[in-house]
């Protein structure tokens, strides 16, 4: 067991020697304790095409203004850390457009004042009420975050008090509850009332991604390497190893450091990772989607 553990810290502290290495690397890289058993988290197991499932249902389109121009910047997190500053932790369930769609809800029901302090709502609420079976399960099934968006607008969700996150830990889902974890009755289900498509395929999509911010988090799917399970800090941009597959995260902001420009994601393999949670990846590269595609399918709700 001793050898076969050193092997493994070896084979993990190789990767990050040869990412330290390369180059003109614009991000840090370090072996996350963490994220030792994570490489076999689902998403890499089940979905290997870069082509996602076709959208349930067509989106409203988001029209960028020509004449309106955003901030050099924009940082949810240091505008509005009580409503936005919550890191979730997708665990070794694969789910992880449900967890990721959950955290970006509760944020922008607490921009909005929807909610009078930042309430939590329940992913496994989704995962074991949505009708489509391949949406409940957590064997990495990659679902675009437009079908956890209509979830919610077709049949909503309830606060995490209620329904806590269980399938992080266990990696199983379960049946659609009919009481909240105490026994008590489900109360009403909070629904989203419309979601809106701000990225365009075959399109540079920067500038629509940074005007649809400035009204509150902006929800997007994101092709995942092998070495973004390394980052520590910096600007990410894919150096090396294979691919993993899709996962879900969310813009919270934007910004340059020494004339490289970046989005600001708030990811959810919890704050051990990367900066307190957050990375920071290329902008407006010029590849297809953007860097790992990030600029590729996101959508913003309204609530």
């Amino acid at each position: 067991m001793i050898v076969i553990t050193y092997a493994i810290n070896s084979a993990h502290q190789e990767v990050v020697n040869i990412l330290e290495n390369i180059p003109g690397i614009t991000w840090k890289a370090k072996v996350h304790e963490s994220m030792k058993d994570k490489s076999n988290v689902p998403l890499n197991q089940i979905y290997k095409s870069k082509v996602l499932p076709q959208a349930k249902q067509a989106s409203k389109q988001f029209t960028p203004v020509a004449s309106k121009e955003a901030p050099d910047q924009w940082d949810w997190i240091q505008m509005n850390p009580g409503c936005s500053d919550v890191v979730p932790e997708q665990g070794y369930c694969g789910a992880s457009a449900h967890v990721s769609v959950m955290n970006a809800f509760s944020d922008f029901r607490c921009f909005q004042g929807k909610d009078a302090d930042r309430v939590e709502y329940s992913p496994q609420y989704m995962l074991n009420c949505d009708p489509d079976e391949r949406c409940t399960n957590c064997e990495g099934s990659p679902i675009p975050v437009l079908w956890a968006w209509k979830f919610l607008i077709d049949v909503g969700t309830v606060p995490s008090q209620c329904v806590s996150y269980k399938s992080g830990v266990t990696g199983k889902t379960g049946k659609c509850p009919t009481s909240c974890d105490d026994g008590s009755q489900i109360p009403a289900l909070v629904k989203a009332k419309e979601v809106i498509n701000i990225c365009i395929s075959n399109q540079a999509n920067e500038e629509a991604i940074k005007q649809a911010l400035i009204n509150g988090p902006v929800s997007t799917m994101l092709w995942v390497y092998e070495d973004l399970y390394y980052y520590e800090s910096g600007i990410y941009q894919h150096m090396y190893g294979k691919d993993m597959g899709w996962s879900s995260c969310e813009f919270v902001g934007y910004g340059e450091e020494n004339g490289v420009k970046y989005w600001k994601v708030k990811n959810i393999w919890g704050r051990q990772w990367g900066e307190n949670g957050y990375f920071r990846i290329l902008r407006g590269s010029p590849y297809y989607g953007g860097e790992s595609q990030i600029e590729y399918e996101c959508v913003q709700a309204q609530v």
